[in-house]
């Protein structure tokens, strides 16, 4: 499918985060769209508004946009781009904060990759699963 310029519109609307231009570009944009794209196929329906194809691209590509900025920020000032991971603590000084993380098989780890890791990818993760349900009629 074609990622329109009306279709970069909607994503922007849905997810004010995603409005300024300037920090994501049209370009941007349309690539982790591609990418929502190809994650969704035909179980998911055809694309329109308020449909399950539109949610669930728009949320794959959203985590696909807060993961590559991760990724650039820390590239950028020198760092490693490794395979990020939930982190189950955190100290400042003397204020320190443990949350639960729930441990992952191999499986899912393969399965899902690091959608657990945002918002945007745990929506994905749970709109997959209404997706995957039911009998697929071609």
């Amino acid at each position: 499918m074609d990622i329109t310029a009306e279709i970069v519109t909607a994503f922007r609307d849905r997810y004010d985060e995603f409005s300024d231009q300037d920090t994501w570009p049209d370009k941007v944009l349309t690539r982790a769209l591609e990418d929502g794209d190809d994650e969704t196929g035909k179980r998911w329906g055809a694309y329109k508004p308020r449909s399950l194809k539109l949610r669930g691209m728009f949320a794959f590509a959203a985590h696909r946009l807060v993961t590559s900025r991760i990724t650039a920020d820390t590239t950028a000032t020198g760092g490693l781009a490794v395979a990020a991971n939930a982190v189950a603590s955190k100290s400042a000084g003397d204020e320190s904060t443990s949350y639960s993380v729930p441990s992952q098989t191999m499986d899912e780890r393969i399965r899902n990759g690091d959608l657990s890791l945002t918002a945007y990818g745990l929506e994905f993760l749970r709109l997959r699963k209404m997706a995957g349900a039911g009998a697929l009629c071609v």
